[in-house]
């Protein structure tokens, strides 16, 4: 199961983002080592607490399924934008409405006192791992 691979990545010390990129990439004949390092800047909402680094990647897993390469391919762009939509939908529905590593974590990791309560309350090994599992899961769910 790519959740399970997915979680194995993250705990193995691979950031959220790489982990759900890494285990569907081959799904996509996409290259580990290129999806690893593609992905590396997601993590962490991006480098600011913003949108989580599992559900950026998992945006990249439905480009790789439903994304378009000609700009007059407009039904496919809405068709990839319509599954992006359903994907975040289902992720808030689950998550009480949150995206952000700042709202799901319930503090700013870029900040002294943010960092520490996420390290003190082990929030990167709890919080972050179920939202790895999570968003892969739902991929999974959802036909990726």
């Amino acid at each position: 199961m790519k959740a399970q691979d997915a979680k194995d990545l993250f705990e193995s010390g691979l950031e959220c983002s790489q982990a759900i990129l890494g285990a569907f990439c081959d799904s996509y004949g996409l290259d580990k080592n290129i999806a690893l390092k593609m992905s590396t800047g997601l993590s962490a909402g991006m480098c600011c607490a913003g949108v989580c680094g599992a559900v950026s990647a998992a945006v990249l897993v439905i480009g790789c399924k439903y994304g378009h390469t000609r700009p007059e391919d407009v039904a496919v762009k809405t068709t990839c934008i319509g599954k992006v939509r359903e994907f975040l939908d289902a992720f808030k529905e689950r998550n009480g409405g949150r995206i952000s590593c700042r709202d799901i974590l319930e503090c700013d990791i870029f900040t002294p006192e943010g960092y520490q309560k996420a390290t003190d309350e082990e929030l990167f090994t709890t919080v972050c791992t179920d939202m790895v599992v999570k968003s892969a899961t739902l991929l999974e769910e959802l036909g990726y």
